[in-house]
């Protein structure tokens, strides 16, 4: 059995431990220009630096005479806050991924919202200094500032009242609650729609499985956190087991920071190359899309469209004579398109598409038109079996995100 101070230099180990993880997988994301990630990123790495701080604020007083008085209050309002920020800063950054996934399934990969961001990044602070809030009520309007104090086990500071600990025991369980089944439904609906995923570019195909992979490792932290919110009902002191506490963002710094783009910004000596997806877009950027039409009469148009369906380059297709030609016609679509802007720039194709059914479809779309009465080119069944081949041959279909940039 190991004696109590050798616990008490094991739990700052950890705590010095997890803090210099979480700073190596924070700071590339500021520092380098090739690493993009989203706003909530930014936030959840921010709160899990917040919780490796809080425990060890203590350290060289955790045994002997009783810390100072204001450093003791200090921390005691941070133990007590930052199980809620960092469980609510998860639950809210698995509803943003969910969000994405389930917007790249019905044909717009990312529903920009400039409210529902805000409210992603902020709940969890708001909830931090809730609970803040809530252990200062009850310091300090009945002078009751003896219940601060240095807890049993000399880990960190505490309140000898056990209401901020069920408070935020109770908070981190109904944020478990709601993680839990979401993280479980996100993987199931990549799974049903995986024929979407298959289409998009190898980048952010790979990111979006490797990140959900990366999530579940998180759920281990989670688990953990579920599983000790729930002792404290029963055992509401601290005791030896809060040795554990600390050793949550090692998980959280091995999920995260092991990221290709972060792990090569390390090596500063080596080119650096952007290494952006979609799911780093904080939302605030268009994402280009090209697309290639084919026309009955053998052109072809290069289309850049952006995710809010506005076309911002369309070059017309050119005939054997050179004459140019509008963009009616047999249209077969190989790629993936906004629907809308295709529509704006083919007047006469008789039905547009849905963009569900462009991402979903597992050959090129045909659209049939009048093509002009003067020119002759293959028919458009020929011209389907033409652009199939060519579809078929690709190793996969390409959906080339421009590098996003990140707020």
């Amino acid at each position: 059995m190991p004696s109590h101070h050798s616990l008490v230099v094991l739990f700052d180990a950890i705590v010095l431990v997890a803090t210099v993880l979480v700073l190596c997988t924070f700071l590339p994301a500021i520092l380098s220009r090739n690493v993009k990630r989203s706003i909530g990123w930014y936030s959840l790495m921010t709160a899990w630096l917040v919780y490796s701080l809080s425990y060890g604020l203590l350290i060289g007083r955790q045994e002997g005479p009783e810390p100072p008085f204001g450093l003791c209050l200090f921390q005691t309002l941070l133990v007590y806050a930052v199980p809620p920020l960092v469980s609510t800063g998860m639950t809210c950054y698995y509803i943003e991924f969910y969000l994405i996934v389930s917007g790249l399934r019905s044909g717009n990969p990312r529903p920009y919202s400039s409210w529902r961001t805000f409210w992603l990044v902020v709940l969890p602070w708001l909830v931090f200094f809730a609970i803040i809030l809530e252990v200062v009520l009850l310091v300090f309007p009945g002078k009751r500032v003896n219940l601060v104090e240095r807890a049993g086990n000399n880990f960190y500071c505490h309140l000898g009242n056990g209401i901020p600990n069920l408070v935020s025991a109770s908070t981190v369980i109904a944020n478990m609650v709601i993680l839990l089944p979401l993280e479980v439904w996100t993987g199931y609906m990549m799974y049903r729609n995986w024929d979407v995923f298959r289409r998009l570019s190898r980048t952010d195909r790979q990111i979006f499985l490797t990140v959900y992979l990366r999530l579940m490792f998180c759920t281990l932290a989670a688990i953990v956190a579920f599983a000790f919110s729930m002792l404290a009902f029963v055992f509401p002191q601290p005791d030896t087991t809060s040795i554990v506490y600390p050793t949550l963002p090692i998980f959280i710094a091995f999920a995260f920071g092991t990221q290709k783009d972060l792990l090569r910004a390390w090596q500063f000596w080596r080119p650096q190359r952007p290494y952006g997806s979609i799911i780093f877009n904080s939302g605030s950027s268009n994402i280009d899309i090209t697309t290639n039409i084919y026309t009955s009469w053998g052109a072809v148009t290069s289309e850049s469209t952006t995710t809010s369906g506005t076309a911002s380059q369309i070059q017309k297709p050119i005939a054997t004579d050179g004459r140019l030609l509008g963009t009616t016609g047999t249209v077969i679509l190989s790629g993936v398109s906004d629907p809308e802007a295709l529509s704006t720039t083919t007047p006469g194709v008789a039905e547009k598409p849905s963009t569900a059914d462009v991402l979903t479809a597992s050959r090129p779309l045909v659209y049939f038109a009048e093509p002009p009465s003067n020119i002759r080119g293959p028919q458009p069944q020929q011209l389907e079996e033409n652009i199939k081949s060519e579809h078929d041959r690709q190793s996969e279909s390409r959906l080339p995100f421009s590098s996003p940039s990140s707020v």
